[in-house]
């Protein structure tokens, strides 16, 4: 079995050894992958190994979907990622550790974060104004991560896991964001 993309701790190798039905090596991966999550120097992004961890349960509920047959929607509880706990897109918190968490298609992008590409969207346009015109060339065409359009570099933000965001779905951000705290 080749492994594309190896895991930092070996959780989606143990997911892999799952899917295969070679359970004593998936467990013996396991707690490997357990002593090396817990072994680790730096404190790894929780986002990342539940991320690893969903894999293992996804790869659990197919097998045992295929060892029940027909009796396992009646027997089992389904695990999806629909159960899966929300998180910021871009900053990574959960939804139970920010003011609010607004949820896109694909993303989603909480309280803080649409402050901060507030900020930085507001100084960026005041620094603009501060520019000559023909400073202002456009350089590469860029997706917003929210709406999938494309824009130009100068007219997106730039935000933590290598995402951009146009003004305009801030905008549509904090407008909602600001409906939903209206009394």
């Amino acid at each position: 079995m080749a492994i594309s993309h190896p895991s930092k701790f070996g959780f989606v190798e143990c997911a892999d050894l799952i899917g295969a039905q070679r359970y004593g090596d998936a467990l013996k991966t396991y707690q490997q992958a357990v002593a090396n999550f817990l072994d680790a120097k730096a404190t790894p992004k929780r986002s990342a190994v539940a991320r690893e961890l969903f894999q293992i349960g996804a790869a659990l509920e197919e097998t045992l979907k295929k060892a029940y047959g027909d009796k396992w929607d009646a027997h089992v509880p389904r695990f999806s990622e629909t159960t899966a706990e929300e998180s910021c897109s871009f900053c990574g918190k959960r939804r139970n550790e920010v003011g609010k968490l607004i949820a896109g298609t694909a993303v989603q992008i909480c309280s803080e974060c649409v402050r901060v590409c507030h900020e930085i969207l507001t100084k960026e346009h005041i620094d603009a104004t501060d520019e000559p015109a023909n400073a202002r060339a456009s350089t590469k065409e860029h997706l917003c991560g929210i709406c999938m359009e494309p824009r130009d570099a100068e007219d997106l933000i730039f935000l933590p896991h290598a995402a951009y965001m146009c003004a305009g779905c801030l905008e549509e951000m904090q407008t909602v964001r600001d409906k939903r705290s209206e009394p």
